[in-house]
């Protein structure tokens, strides 16, 4: 992001410290009642990194699915009361084994979220805090907004609130969460994904392989030996 386009948003984006920038947080004392519009892509650091977190990993990885990735997100913050607004959508993909092969693949995403940040423990539902303030107990509260209404149905929405223990939001970790969320519970690489087999192991989508036949052989050897 530009000096110039810092300049112009009227906030201070700073890192958590220089060697954590994947970590890019933005002070509540610099998000007003009035809407401010951020955008940003892969030529930042942190967001690039913030996106990394969330791929799966495994020595079927080659580098080749690692090239950079196209990556855009915007941000839409505000002050609502005592909470902190945070709408967005993303544009990108991140890297998953797919739950029958195995095998890696990119699963595209383009998520719109919004979510709600405050540092009243009371309003985000904690039971309490310990040390530090770290809050236990229930740690998530609701809110109710005009812009979480449902504009088809006139119906609102329940959102969770988030407790804020330090007095900046990290946006890297928003990023991060709002991208966990879309991961499939069984990610699949093609719904037609044929698996791979449970003998060998052989990935079925490349071809088939032995394991059937031997089985179904192996089911009639005992009949070789039979005397009649």
């Amino acid at each position: 992001m530009s000096d110039v386009r810092k300049e112009l948003t009227g906030l201070v984006l700073r890192p958590i410290c220089a060697i954590e920038e994947a970590h890019m947080k933005i002070y509540l004392s610099e998000i007003t009642e009035l809407d401010t519009d951020l955008h940003f892509d892969q030529t930042e650091g942190w967001v690039a990194a913030a996106v990394e977190r969330v791929d799966e990993d495994s020595d079927d990885v080659t580098p080749a699915l690692k090239v950079a990735r196209p990556i855009e997100v915007d941000f839409n913050l505000r002050q609502v009361d005592d909470v902190v607004v945070i709408n967005g959508n993303i544009d990108t993909h991140i890297l998953l084994l797919c739950s029958r092969c195995a095998a890696p693949f990119h699963f595209k995403t383009r998520p719109n979220f919004s979510a709600l940040f405050c540092k009243d423990p009371v309003m985000a539902g904690v039971g309490h805090l310990e040390g530090h303030g770290k809050p236990a107990g229930q740690n998530r509260g609701h809110a109710r907004h005009e812009h979480d209404a449902n504009h088809d149905t006139g119906e609102s929405q329940d959102l969770d609130i988030t407790y804020l223990s330090e007095d900046y939001i990290a946006l890297g970790d928003v990023l991060t969460e709002q991208l966990t969320l879309q991961v499939p519970f069984q990610p699949l690489c093609e719904e037609s994904c044929k698996g791979m087999c449970t003998q060998c192991g052989t990935d079925l989508n490349r071809g088939r392989c032995a394991c059937a036949k031997i089985a179904k052989n192996a089911a009639f050897s005992v009949l070789q030996n039979l005397k009649l």
